[in-house]
């Protein structure tokens, strides 16, 4: 099991209130979470920035090197989402996730986003 569907699972637990915590703890944790994304996300922006490297001189070994490291950094190699910048945007949703199931679980559901909200909903209801 993945950790997306991990995290799928209990927020489908905590919005039937199967999965419950003590409000303070689920407060500090959906704050830890939104903080958490909220890094990941200027650091998709550091990571876009390698798309584009320079100072690799005109060796054609050089060259290799740099459209390596550029696709490592966003994508274009032969697998897509073998990038740093799809490995942060995973951690991100899998973050505001933690965020909006702590919520369900303290019972704050309506602090959610209501978009994220019916997304999860959504896909407990696939589980």
């Amino acid at each position: 099991m993945d950790e997306r569907t991990k995290w799928l699972t209990l927020a489908g637990q905590a919005m039937s209130g199967e999965l419950r915590i003590e409000p303070g703890v689920g407060e500090a944790i959906r704050k830890a979470a939104k903080q958490y994304a909220e890094d990941l996300e200027i650091l998709v922006g550091e990571a876009q920035r390698l798309g584009y490297l320079s100072g690799w001189g005109g060796l054609d070994s050089a060259k290799l090197l740099r459209v390596k490291f550029e696709q490592k950094a966003v994508g274009g190699g032969d697998d897509p989402t073998d990038n740093a910048v799809s490995r942060l945007q995973e951690h991100i949703a899998i973050a505001w996730l933690q965020h909006d199931t702590f919520a369900a679980a303290i019972g704050k559901l309506e602090m959610v986003d209501e978009e994220r909200a019916a997304a999860i909903r959504a896909a407990a209801q696939g589980i």
